[in-house]
């Protein structure tokens, strides 16, 4: 299945730039290294649930290699501690294309 640009390329928006998120966050938490993508892996994605166990509060996460050209993975939203719903993100973006170039 392809992937629609959904208007990033058509107003121009190109970078050289490599960042990664995800590992600054976990820096700035302090947590260990086992926790950071590979500098190699150039697209991710991250899903974070904030959890309280035995009074200590935790993060779970679940982490994705993404890939140009193949399907987005399903990842879990938080809705509380407790509650997460499977998100498609790949249906999910299909979605959100067809809406934006008016198909139905």
């Amino acid at each position: 299945m392809g992937h629609c640009a959904c208007g990033w390329p058509q107003r121009g928006i190109v970078t050289s730039r490599r960042a990664n998120l995800h590992n600054e966050i976990v820096k700035l938490l302090g947590q260990a290294d086992k926790y950071l993508i590979a500098t190699s892996v150039q697209l991710y994605a991250v899903a974070y649930r904030p959890v309280r166990r035995t009074d200590n509060p935790e993060i779970d996460l679940w982490q994705e290699t993404l890939a140009l050209g193949q399907p987005l993975p399903t990842l879990p939203l938080a809705l509380t501690g407790e509650l997460c719903v499977p998100v498609n993100l790949d249906s999910t973006y299909e979605d959100v294309c067809r809406r934006r170039l008016g198909e139905s």
